[in-house]
């Protein structure tokens, strides 16, 4: 029973909840008012420049980069090998497996291998800086640790613990297509299995979400485009309480015909 729940139930529950969690989280941004032009300059002043823009961002980090070189380095590093590793794993989902998932293979593999490294680094990082540690929380270190567990655990079924990939793959295949086969698995192989599962849940409610967060920030979506008057779209009209002492110049008409935070 225990094995039907770790590798039938529990993947459609993590799935769906980050699906509804991501959805969750950009439906709840883009909700969030913007009533004022706050792009952060130098920007572009046209749609193709701000695609650029945001596409810069989410490549090459340039913010990160003019404020800390070394954690630029190290941040941009761990985000090139997951994609690798990511990319890698796509044989695992996919049949036939593309030419260009086989060709990466090789790159996938050494990634995978390096890393811990950015990851040991992050972390290190956050213990030794006490500027840093002051302002991390909890789920900064969870999910340092996830991700190196993650890693770890990976390593060692490539190298020491090799697991069968032909079941592997039906296992992934089945659950895509709804028809579950489980095998017999090492338990290494079952707890990294088990731990993507918990990152996935874990995804939208942490600060894993800054990967989608990036498009809803109001200070890199917007364009510069001062000389056009910024008319904002959440200005509509607001119930301000009676027994508001110091109400706004422009209310003071609409309080009259007010009770109790209600219009007439």
């Amino acid at each position: 029973m225990a094995t039907k729940f770790l590798f039938i139930y529990l993947p459609y529950i993590s799935v769906g909840i980050f699906i509804l969690g991501v959805l969750y989280q950009f439906w709840r941004w883009a909700r969030t008012p913007v009533p004022l032009r706050i792009v952060i300059t130098p920007a572009p002043k046209t749609r193709k420049g701000l695609a650029l823009r945001l596409i810069g961002d989410v490549l090459l980090f340039p913010s990160l980069f003019k404020a800390d070189k070394l954690l630029w380095a190290g941040g941009f590093l761990f985000h090139v090998f997951l994609w690798l590793v990511i990319l890698r794993h796509l044989r695992y989902f996919l049949y036939p497996v593309p030419g260009w998932v086989e060709a990466i293979q090789t790159a996938g593999l050494y990634a995978g291998y390096l890393i811990p490294i950015p990851l040991a680094f992050l972390l290190a990082r956050r213990l030794i800086f006490e500027r840093t540690l002051y302002i991390s929380i909890l789920g900064d270190f969870f999910a340092l640790f996830l991700l190196l567990a993650i890693s770890l655990s990976g390593i060692l079924l490539q190298v020491f613990f090799r697991t069968y990939i032909v079941d592997v793959k039906a296992l992934i295949l089945g659950l895509i297509y709804f028809q579950p086969a489980i095998s017999d698995y090492h338990w290494l192989f079952t707890l990294h299995f088990v731990l993507i599962m918990v990152l996935l849940i874990y995804f939208p409610f942490g600060k894993l979400m800054h990967s989608g967060g990036l498009f809803f920030s109001s200070t890199r979506n917007q364009r510069a485009n001062f000389e056009e008057r910024f008319v904002n779209p959440w200005d509509f009209s607001v119930s301000y309480n009676v027994q508001n002492l110091f109400p706004p110049e422009k209310y003071r008409e609409t309080l009259k015909g007010m009770r109790e935070g209600k219009k007439e």
